[in-house]
């Protein structure tokens, strides 16, 4: 078994242990889950804030105590940066080891607070399950690469674009945010010229990493957050942008449906998993392509904004495709869906407002 297999298996592991043993119950009152959500998202990233420190404390303490430690005088700045780094390194490990967990089992705790049935938590064999889709967002990945429902995300990237994806992707994620962290410890240390500027250095340096460690712990729970919810608010924005029926939309609206999604997508080069619900859900695609009306295309243009306003990310090309939807559909009308849906993952506010 590979190492990827082993993380992702030990990852499995702590999610579904976390599905069985947690004492929380799903709330059914929209307001109170919304609550408990928010406070569970808090605490999480209080507690990565924390570990940030612990963990920076930990260097701090190696590198004063070199510097005040009578057999370190004679060590050179080189030997200094290696036993620094050695540290660092153990200790950002055992950092990112803590947040990974943390962060999958609260998303364990918030599928129970949903009410998602435990038995869809259970299915890891699926590459589109609910498990391996929180699994990726832990691990920082926003979705998935691969060809699903005849759509290639990577369809755009080019061949330049292929070629710096596979060298990062040599790295890993695990790799990647650790070797982050030391590069910059690294780099901070090297500027200074004396072993007790070094020492202070690392203080100096702590309050960046608690804030790191905040911020990325805030992305991940948003976006696991969406994809939980995604689950039971999927199926109810079907109901309120197509109020006829999915048996019953035009062919020209399917082919426009079918088309938005295969635009964002391909704009950001992955596929999340509220997008394979979608598609799930709007079946495939027709197999004749027919030319919407000006009314089709703005119901299709209005429902690609709220898919991919809970299931896109904030890169340059993401933001130039909703800007292009705003233009079609109006800024005002642009800025009340992305607003809804916002309110509907965020607050589980249901959507009332009439599209027409």
């Amino acid at each position: 078994m590979g190492l990827k297999d082993s993380f992702q298996f030990w990852a499995i592991g702590q999610f579904l242990n976390t599905v069985i043993h947690s004492p929380e119950q799903a709330i059914p009152d929209r307001l109170e889950a919304d609550k408990r959500l928010d406070l569970l998202g808090r605490l999480a990233v209080l507690r990565a804030g924390l570990s940030g420190l612990i963990s920076g404390l930990i260097v701090v303490g190696v590198a004063f105590f070199l510097s005040d430690w009578e057999g370190a005088s004679g060590l050179s700045g080189w030997s200094f940066i290696l036993i620094l780094t050695i540290a660092s390194s153990l200790t950002t490990v055992f950092e990112l080891m803590f947040l990974y967990r943390d962060s999958l089992s609260t998303a364990a705790r918030m599928a129970k607070i949903l009410d998602i049935p435990q038995s869809e938590l259970e299915q890891v064999d699926l590459e589109n399950s609910i498990s391996h889709w929180l699994i990726h967002a832990a691990l920082g990945a926003p979705g998935f690469h691969i060809t699903m429902f005849g759509i290639d995300p990577l369809a755009r990237i080019g061949k330049v674009g292929m070629l710096i994806r596979k060298t990062l992707k040599k790295f890993g994620v695990f790799a990647g945010a650790s070797m982050f962290k030391l590069i910059l410890r690294r780099m901070w240390v090297r500027l200074l010229g004396r072993v007790a500027t070094r020492a202070v250095i690392e203080i100096v340096q702590l309050p960046v990493f608690i804030v790191l460690n905040m911020l990325g712990m805030h992305t991940m729970m948003k976006d696991m957050r969406s994809r939980l919810v995604g689950h039971e608010f999927t199926p109810q924005l079907f109901g309120h942008a197509f109020p006829e029926g999915l048996d019953s939309i035009e062919p020209g609206l399917l082919s426009a449906l079918h088309a938005g999604m295969v635009e964002q997508i391909t704009v950001a080069r992955f596929i999340h998993p509220n997008q394979i619900r979608v598609l799930d859900l709007l079946g495939p695609v027709p197999s004749e392509t027919h030319v919407p009306t000006e009314t089709q295309l703005r119901r299709a243009n209005r429902f690609s904004m709220a898919v991919f306003s809970m299931s896109g990310k904030n890169s340059l090309r993401c933001r130039r495709f909703l800007r292009d939807l705003e233009q079609q559909l109006g800024s005002e009308e642009g800025r009340r869906v992305k607003q809804e849906i916002d309110d509907a993952i965020h607050d589980l506010t249901p959507l009332s407002r009439p599209w027409n």
